[in-house]
């Protein structure tokens, strides 16, 4: 019998921070990742651990993430497959090594944007200081000094939405374009066109051969951008509370309203 491969999302899927922790009935049960001083970060509920683990020695797991690849090892989970990471943007293969092929595809495409994700580094990082927002905005790189995406982010949560009406003006202006946005709690990302967790899993999926040798895919996410990966898949799930399951469920409502 051939294994199934399951492609998850890690963050707010299979683990959260405590603080997204407090706002339900869930406790943690055991560190799921680190921070960059190697303290912990985000947690496994008892459901969370006992399902991964489950998966791990049942299945084929491949995260998908938005982490990059120095983020992605300090998550406490020993995957032993294929990791698709920064948002598509890099694909390791099980020895470690990258896969050449999409590295190459990567590289070549994001060229003509490394000097405008520089600018709008400076754009926004501007654009906070004159209007006292404490935000920051950063550059994420891999492949030693590529470019990948921008991220900005606030320091307080509460406070995220003047850092969103600030992007939004930037956006409007035509200064910025090119990119999808990526919003996700106090974070929002400008990530080119080229990068995407979809095409990266089309990719994969086709050099697996899963089509012609019978693989069944499974998919879990819990965000909106996860279902460009999600819809190459099989069968897919997601979290009982997630973007996803927020989205369709108000869908469901509004279908049922129009047949009553």
């Amino acid at each position: 019998m051939i294994k199934p491969i399951y492609l998850v999302d890690l963050d707010d899927n299979l683990f959260q921070t405590e603080r997204k922790l407090l706002t339900t009935d869930e406790k943690k049960f055991s560190v799921a990742a680190l921070d960059r001083k190697l303290n912990p970060r985000s947690y496994f509920t008892k459901k969370q651990f006992n399902y991964l683990h489950w998966l791990l020695d049942h299945a084929e797991v491949i995260p998908v993430t938005a982490r990059g690849v120095e983020e992605t090892s300090r998550v406490n989970v020993g995957f032993r497959s294929w990791k698709v990471m920064t948002h598509g943007a890099v694909i390791q293969e099980p020895s470690g090594k990258f896969d050449i092929e999409w590295q190459d595809f990567i590289t070549k495409s994001l060229s003509s944007y490394q000097q405008k994700l520089h600018e709008m580094q400076k754009l926004l990082t501007k654009a906070f200081e004159e209007h006292s927002v404490n935000a920051w905005a950063r550059i994420n790189y891999e492949y030693n000094d590529v470019a990948i995406y921008l991220v900005a982010k606030h320091t307080n949560s509460n406070l995220v939405q003047e850092m969103y009406d600030i992007a939004d003006k930037i956006n409007a202006s035509n200064k910025i374009s090119g990119f999808y946005l990526h919003r996700n709690g106090n974070n929002i990302a400008w990530i080119p066109h080229c990068v995407e967790k979809g095409a990266a899993v089309k990719y994969l999926l086709k050099k697996i051969k899963t089509v012609q040798l019978g693989i069944p895919v499974i998919g879990f996410g819990d965000s909106i951008s996860d279902y460009t990966f999600l819809k190459h898949c099989d069968w897919l799930g997601m979290p009982q509370n997630g973007q996803i399951t927020t989205v369709l469920k108000d869908e469901i409502m509004r279908l049922e309203q129009i047949n009553e």
